[in-house]
């Protein structure tokens, strides 16, 4: 089964939300066949069809190499997150035939990207998307982070090394696909910092000054690369359990317990936690099943890993503080004073030495 380039039988071209920029000039005000055969040939030049598949998320990527390893590929297990993208530029198209969905990638698209990948580019692209990764995770995980200790953190981590002038273009091409990070002076920034036009970053910063940056393991630290996930603690399991039994229906349960970590990371007041129960129609029998309740989530609390604490949980950091307060032992001998035997004994006995402590 071979599909000519841009078939309007079976695809219609839709520009996607934020197309490269050779795509929009190609889209123009042209008619639909010229414009069809515009795009056709622009996509054909490796530069282009290179610009177009780094466009496209890791989802995406995997789909597109799938279909394009074969003549086309059917399937109804497939959600649209991983080709609407891929199709919108061009790069695949889906039709159904006999009541079955199909895939496949145009000829033309499969002899353009045969050429792309003699030169190496699927490492290029799993190396880019790496570092976007990275750099999701980094501002999941602490809100912002030097460009040179991005750099470092990756390099760490990573056989294949970068820096920063290396980074910083791969990256912004990533930023303007509205990748939920952006540049701030010498920083990568979470997005929501735009909304108080950055303000919000040296306050950050102060609040963290000093404090020792988190870093977990790279298998636990490209978790956070996903926006929705984090650490499920033995205080977020001990809280569910407790829910669950004044929740019969479980999936509210899981809701509640994603805006409770939420607020926590966002420093909400015990108050705002029992107006969210009220919402979700929690009701309390007694006294002591809202202590138990509030006690929960203080320990949740206690162990939601904070951008203010460079990535720590108030419990950690209170652990570290205080065994750097532990007395060292001195270097130099005691002088101990010698206690006579008839002299009273220190216990407090009131005996003499000699008949108590010091037999």
């Amino acid at each position: 089964m071979g599909i000519p380039l841009f078939d309007s039988s079976a695809a219609t071209y839709n520009s996607p939300a934020c197309p490269p920029s050779f795509l929009m000039q190609c889209c123009g005000k042209l008619p639909k066949s010229p414009l069809i055969s515009s795009i056709a040939e622009t996509l054909q030049q490796a530069d282009n069809l290179r610009t177009c598949l780094f466009a496209i998320d890791e989802t995406e990527w995997d789909f597109f190499q799938r279909v394009a390893a074969k003549k086309y590929l059917q399937t109804g297990k497939v959600y649209i997150d991983s080709y609407s993208t891929s199709q919108c530029l061009g790069l695949l198209q889906s039709f159904y035939f006999e009541d079955k969905l199909f895939f496949v990638v145009p000829d033309e698209i499969k002899a353009a990207y045969r050429k792309l990948v003699k030169t190496g580019f699927p490492e290029e692209k799993r190396f880019r998307d790496l570092l976007n990764s990275y750099a999701i995770a980094a501002v999941s995980l602490y809100g912002a982070i030097s460009q040179d200790d991005f750099v470092a953190l990756f390099n760490s981590q990573n056989d294949r090394q970068t820096s920063i002038d290396e980074m910083f273009p791969i990256l912004l091409t990533y930023v303007y696909m509205d990748a939920g990070y952006c540049f701030w002076d010498e920083y990568i920034v979470d997005s929501d910092f735009e909304e108080d036009d950055f303000q919000g970053v040296p306050r950050l910063l102060a609040k963290r000054k000093g404090k020792p940056r988190y870093t977990p393991p790279r298998d636990e630290f490209l978790k956070y690369s996903d926006w929705d996930y984090y650490e499920i603690t033995p205080q977020l399991a001990a809280l569910k359990s407790h829910l669950s039994e004044l929740i019969s229906d479980p999936e509210p349960v899981l809701d509640i317990l994603d805006e409770i970590h939420d607020m926590c990371a966002a420093g909400a007041r015990m108050q705002e936690y029992f107006d969210l129960l009220d919402s979700a129609g929690v009701v309390f029998d007694n006294r002591e099943q809202a202590g138990v309740t509030m006690r929960l989530i203080v320990d949740v609390q206690n162990n939601t890993r904070l951008w203010s604490n460079y990535g720590h949980t108030p419990s950690e950091l209170s652990a570290a503080e205080k065994s750097s307060l532990l007395p060292f032992p001195s270097s130099q001998p005691r002088r101990v004073r010698k206690i006579g035997r008839n002299e009273p004994c220190p216990c407090g006995s009131g005996k003499k030495y000699k008949n108590c402590c010091g037999r």
